[in-house]
């Protein structure tokens, strides 16, 4: 990594990157000095914002967290580090795991997957978000209420307008969201798999709000003729192409892709979405608009280790905590994790 005292998402850099010589020869050192125990445990995740919310929910005396860059990267690295050779299995090592698998493992935004099944099933100590990605785990999670609350109460007053906003969406508001946004998480979808080389970029919330050409502010439905003249606009060149392609799929799928809404939005469509839906609902008494960056922290902020015991990610990593360390071991997550989850079960 180039640079040094680089920060991203309140970190410096060189302190959280999945270096992966740094991390076989962690793990050769523990493997030498602590021969037959288990631990410290790696936990890869792709980026900073990742390991933001999943650092609140994994027990820093027990683990290493460390960001990838990618998805891709994680998966190489996890499965590189697993692959190699490794020392015997030792007594205490029933589960057969060995060493070297007891030390690290990947979690990955589940993007596309549902459908594509473009993760390799071979991958070892490899785990998927529940929903698309990070920012689509935080909108379903509790943290979108708080987040609404902590907005409301630094604004003025809503109007009769403002507050009819909410009627209009029958009050529930991630329903509103991902209808909005699932055709263009349809057509990044059907871009991917054709090849066709569309660009999306342009669709986004930074500087300009792209979003308020095709989705209504007021309903949050999404006009998808609009939604294509926005795409042809940035793609002259295989644009119609393109359209062609992306009307059938939604012809001959009769719907399916619709029906897993949390796998087909992506996150940071949601995020812009929303981000316009609260800057009109709400006038904030500083005069400021929210801005998506903020938006993005305050969700992370909020986001408990409570909303990650509820996921089915933590359920398979606890599957493999305790394949591998033996059952009633509580080791890698914090706490309130664990309390949540012994909660769940005492109900």
């Amino acid at each position: 990594m180039k640079g040094k005292n680089r920060r991203f998402a309140g970190y410096r850099l060189e302190d959280i990157w999945a270096d992966p010589d740094e991390i076989k020869g962690m793990i050769e050192m523990m493997e030498m000095t602590y021969p037959g125990m288990g631990e410290k445990v790696f936990v890869i995740t792709e980026g900073p914002y990742d390991l933001d919310v999943y650092d609140r929910c994994f027990n820093s005396d027990a683990c290493f967290l460390r960001i990838a860059n990618s998805k891709e990267n994680v998966c190489d690295i996890v499965e590189g580090i697993c692959s190699r050779n490794t020392l015997p299995n030792t007594a205490g090592h029933e589960h057969g795991s060995s060493l070297t698998e007891r030390r690290i493992i990947g979690i990955i935004d589940s993007d596309y997957s549902l459908f594509d099944r473009s993760l390799k099933e071979g991958y070892k100590n490899i785990f998927r978000t529940d929903t698309h990605d990070l920012e689509t785990m935080l909108i379903v999670s509790g943290a979108l209420e708080t987040v609404i609350e902590i907005i409301e109460n630094n604004a003025f007053p809503q109007t009769f307008s403002q507050k009819a906003y909410g009627s209009l969406r029958q009050g529930n508001l991630r329903v509103a969201l991902t209808r909005a946004a699932r055709y263009l998480g349809l057509a990044v979808f059907v871009n991917n798999q054709a090849g066709l080389n569309i660009s999306f970029k342009h669709i986004n919330c930074k500087k300009r709000d792209t979003f308020s050409r095709f989705v209504n502010a007021e309903t949050l439905e999404c006009d998808i003729e609009a939604l294509k003249k926005v795409i042809l606009g940035k793609n002259a060149e295989r644009g119609q192409e393109f359209i062609d392609v992306f009307d059938q799929i939604i012809r001959e799928s009769g719907g399916y892709y619709f029906e897993y809404p949390w796998h087909i939005c992506r996150g940071h469509d949601l995020i812009c979405i929303l981000l316009r839906d609260l800057n009109l609902r709400y006038s904030l008494r500083d005069g400021e608009e929210i801005r998506g960056r903020d938006l993005e922290r305050l969700l992370r902020r909020h986001y408990k280790p409570v909303y990650f015991a509820d996921t089915d990610l933590c359920r398979q990593i606890c599957d493999w905590e305790e394949e591998t360390f033996g059952s009633g071991v509580s080791r890698i997550f914090s706490p309130q994790v664990y309390q949540a989850l012994l909660s769940k079960t005492n109900v």
